[in-house]
């Protein structure tokens, strides 16, 4: 067996192994819950909206479930992380991902849906790995960098946060850019067509990424322009206009025009959590949902990039010093020179994209870490730097190859303290949460009937769907419009708030005519409080 063969066996075993790390939180917690209670309490409000949309369309065939209580309460029955639209609940997000783990379930069962992102986690590291090696022919580099990416904190994070798309789209583009690879190589019609359709997934699972990767292959096409000829380029196009053309038709069904989003404010009652009261129309969205502000951008660059996972930063500042100066007594252009164009220029887009987003929510900015959306979000940025991290590791064990393996334990070691133990976010406080979630979830379903309606301002990931929940909204009315239907419906308010500030909410519910009973205690501070008619 020569070194290729032994070097592709060896990250197709590691991937492998790494495939139980990736589901981690799915066999220890999320598959058992299914298993027991046919209901999942995820961590996300929009992983709990995805795994709804997901499971209906797969065992009803629809993307959208009308509610009739929301024409009486002015769309007030819904979740974060589900919109209305004409009275029917719809996702908050982009439709494609949410079809594919559809059609994952529809095969293989509801649950197997928990390990299609660890899957596509496993398997996207052994393709960086073959497109490393096509890009910059040297089995060794290959090698450290899936070596690098396997444990990575953030890749590993994500990974077990399983129904978001974050990793499927990453996943889309290294497939991507692998069958491109293997196509100006070979000169093969398959891989070309294979390359097309790969990139028309990913920019219809994450429209908001097409200017970095529109970008990215628009370069590479030029440099290999000679490689092309228009049949080539009509019939990649042709395989885009289809994909593109088949979301615009699953918007049409489901949003009721061929350009509207989940994001976009479809009802009056509730905004988009991601890009709540600022995306208006798709150019905004595609350019500038935030907005630009350089100090913003600074520092989360710095805070959620540099800071977070410095071991590997510091190796990618040293790895390209040394190119840098290698290249230089060289004089002459090599494959790094592509590269560094390549990355600078999507290190700038993508920072520019999402470097000037405030989180709105002081919760989210004041204590979480590692599940922070602007990591995941520079997900592409932390992949882009293990070339230049695996150079350097490359060059300190030049002389002694052990010293590889050591490097890579140590910033593994690293990666795998951050995503396991970061605090108060990590994946054993992750599962910690769930685990508290659950408790609460039985407790509530001991005390409440079959059909109530659960008011509550954070925990409508862990009660949907298996009942209505009403999520608060900011300044929009709440008590007038629960008076509406509060003889309808049983309905109750699950709250960790003080006694003075439910003593608040008890005045504002009184002019709407409703009382807010004594609170049932819960667990972790939390109460149950039941809300009738004063007219009873």
């Amino acid at each position: 067996m020569n070194k290729e063969k032994k070097y592709n066996l060896l990250v197709a075993l590691l991937s492998l192994l790494f495939f139980f790390v990736y589901s981690y939180l799915s066999w220890s917690i999320l598959w058992p819950e299914w298993s027991e209670l046919k209901h999942i309490i995820f961590n996300w409000p929009d992983a709990n909206a995805n795994f709804y949309f997901a499971r209906l369309l797969a065992e009803e065939g629809v993307l959208s479930v009308f509610e009739p209580l929301n024409q009486l309460t002015d769309n007030l029955l819904h979740t974060r992380s589900i919109n209305v639209f004409a009275g029917s609940l719809v996702p908050i997000t982009f439709l494609p991902g949410i079809v594919i783990f559809a059609l994952f379930a529809k095969i293989f069962g509801t649950g197997a849906m928990l390990f299609l992102t660890p899957a596509l986690a496993s398997l996207t590291v052994y393709l960086l790995y073959r497109l490393s090696y096509y890009i910059f022919k040297d089995l060794d580099l290959s090698l450290i960098i899936s070596g690098l990416l396997l444990p990575l904190g953030p890749w590993l994070y994500f990974s077990n946060i399983v129904m978001l798309p974050t990793i499927m789209f990453i996943f889309f583009v290294v497939g991507g850019f692998l069958a491109l690879a293997i196509s100006l190589a070979k000169n093969k019609w398959f891989w070309y067509l294979l390359s097309a359709f790969l990139f028309s997934l990913a920019i219809i699972l994450r429209p908001t990424e097409i200017v970095w990767l529109a970008v990215s292959v628009l370069i590479i096409l030029y440099w290999n322009r000679s490689k092309f000829d228009y049949k080539k380029i009509i019939a990649c196009l042709l395989v885009f206009v289809v994909i593109l053309f088949l979301n615009f038709y699953l918007n049409k069904i489901t949003y009721g025009s061929y350009f509207a989003s989940g994001y976009f404010n479809l009802q009056s009652g509730g905004q988009p959590t991601e890009f709540s009261g600022q995306s208006t129309n798709y150019f905004k969205l595609l350019l500038a949902p935030f907005g630009f502000d350089f100090g913003q951008i600074v520092y989360n660059f710095a805070k959620y990039f540099i800071k977070l996972n410095w071991p590997l930063f510091v190796l990618a500042v040293f790895g390209f010093m040394l190119l840098t100066i290698e290249r230089l007594k060289e004089k002459k252009k090599s494959i790094w020179y592509n590269y560094y164009l390549i990355s600078f220029l999507l290190f700038i887009l993508i920072l520019l994209y999402y470097g000037s987003w405030d989180i709105a929510d002081p919760l989210v900015k004041n204590l979480n870490q590692i599940s922070i959306s602007y990591v995941r979000y520079f997900l592409p940025l932390y992949i882009l730097l293990l070339p230049l991290a695996a150079y350097a590791i490359k060059f300190i064990g030049q002389k002694y190859q052990w010293l590889y393996l050591i490097v890579v334990l140590l910033v593994g070691t690293f990666s795998w303290q951050l995503a396991f133990y970061s605090q108060p976010d990590g994946l054993v406080a992750t599962k910690l949460n769930l685990e508290k979630y659950r408790q609460q979830y039985l407790a509530v379903r001991d005390l409440v009937e079959d059909n109530a309606i659960i008011i509550s301002e954070r925990s409508d990931k862990v009660f949907f769907p298996a009942y209505k929940v009403v999520a608060p909204q900011g300044d929009l009315p709440l008590w007038s419009r629960i008076a509406n239907i509060v003889e309808l419906q049983p309905i109750y308010y699950f709250s960790d708030k003080s006694d003075e500030l439910i003593s608040l909410d008890r005045q504002e519910a009184e002019t709407s005519g409703l009382l807010i009973e004594e609170g049932a205690e819960i667990s972790q501070g939390f109460k149950l409080y039941k809300i009738i008619s004063l007219k009873k």
